[in-house]
């Protein structure tokens, strides 16, 4: 068997069956407590050898974590009508609803056996936003080392085509609060995170900063119907292989189902449970393609043959969408392997492609590639 990835690598997959251990010996868990040296280090072995990493003392509270699981419990036992009316479709940001196999991550199996609801990021969901003011300037205003290219990021009409545009469910107004507050912890965390990754690119630690303060992101919460203990390969995925869009991704998993499956060089499925206390996070393709494949986006998907229910809550992060994203000068040993492109049309692409069908996903390109015309150099 073979994958090919949305960012074109192929790889080799020898067994359908996930294994505890394998290849990786094991997935990394990082303490984030540990001496800035030492954190370093290893999240630098972690990204370029493996893709994935735990992470403890993320500093995110637990009841935080457990109010905006069970709002999001609520919200998906709603009947049917009530999720519809904020459905992914009535959105060009694509976020809102996504009903039970609305969605292929993978074109070779069948659409994805979840259910999802999704929200961008706006100013008023990010805490180091003044809320007293309509500007999105964060209060800390401190001057960093980042290196952000204006685009079309400039334009009202244009930033807000993959940002803001929420839809919240009028029946559940407490699953907004409660995003609220959770996503505000998981930024804080996401912004560290990039410092920390800027460090082990050789980068000065303030590298991504600016780019980073109205970021390209996207929360969503999942809900996977429960399925019999079937062969992987007569069973429905909850999620498709696929690797992540974004720089990274920072995943909690609800309770205790194992589910999530991630793919070692020997080509074989690695389980990656949930361990309390700790987020999982991987490399998306964005921030591979950005370290010139230095760092590591690992295919991973989620097959869950456990008889139960299972929510997660994965926060993917990227730089503002009018950043050209293009190999950093200090990944540049091999040579570029990769040409410059906007991180907004970047995600866009990946979006629409499994979201859409062909012909409004080609009216939709002609749009958005329009919005991007001269922005590259």
């Amino acid at each position: 068997m073979a994958f090919t990835s949305f960012a074109g690598n192929s790889y080799a997959i020898v067994s359908d069956e996930a294994r505890e251990i394998s290849g990786f010996d094991e997935i990394p868990l990082i303490d984030l407590g540990l001496p800035r040296d030492e954190l370093v280090a290893r999240l630098r072995d972690a990204c370029t050898r493996v893709g994935f990493f735990y992470i403890k003392n993320h500093g995110v509270p637990q009841d935080t974590i457990d109010r905006v699981f069970a709002s999001a419990q609520g919200f998906f036992n709603l009947d049917e009508q009530a999720k519809q009316q904020c459905h992914f479709k009535n959105s060009k940001a694509l976020c809102g609803y996504e009903g039970i196999q609305s969605v292929y991550t993978d074109e070779t199996r069948k659409p994805d056996l979840n259910e999802a609801f999704s929200w961008r990021y706006s100013p008023d969901l990010d805490p180091t936003c003044n809320k007293d003011s309509s500007s999105s300037t964060p209060v800390d205003d401190t001057s960093s080392s980042g290196r952000g290219l204006a685009g079309p990021g400039n334009d009202d009409e244009q930033a807000l085509f993959l940002t803001g545009q929420n839809q919240w469910p009028e029946a559940k107004p407490e699953l907004r609060r409660d995003v609220t507050e959770y996503y505000g912890h998981v930024l804080t965390l996401a912004r560290r995170l990039i410092r920390y990754f800027a460090l082990a690119l050789g980068l000065p630690e303030g590298y991504f900063d600016d780019m980073m303060r109205s970021p390209g992101s996207m929360g969503k919460v999942l809900h996977y119907p429960p399925q019999p203990k079937r062969a992987p390969e007569d069973v429905p995925l909850g999620i498709g292989a696929h690797t992540d869009i974004e720089c990274c991704t920072i995943l909690c998993q609800g309770g205790n189902i194992p589910a999530l499956q991630v793919l070692n060089p020997n080509g074989e499925w690695v389980l990656a449970p949930p361990i309390p206390g700790t987020f999982v996070v991987n490399i998306g393709d964005m921030l591979a393609r950005w370290s010139n494949d230095t760092f590591r986006s690992t295919i991973h998907r989620v097959l869950n043959i456990t008889g139960q229910e299972r929510y997660s809550l994965p926060v993917f992060i990227g730089p503002s969408y009018d950043t050209i994203i293009k190999p950093l000068a200090t990944c540049l040993a091999q040579g570029a392997k990769y040409d410059a492109i906007p991180a907004g049309l970047y995600v866009w692409k990946r979006l629409a492609i499994s979201r859409l069908d062909k012909a409004e996903y080609e009216r939709q390109l002609l749009e958005m590639e329009s919005r991007y015309t001269g922005v590259v150099a």
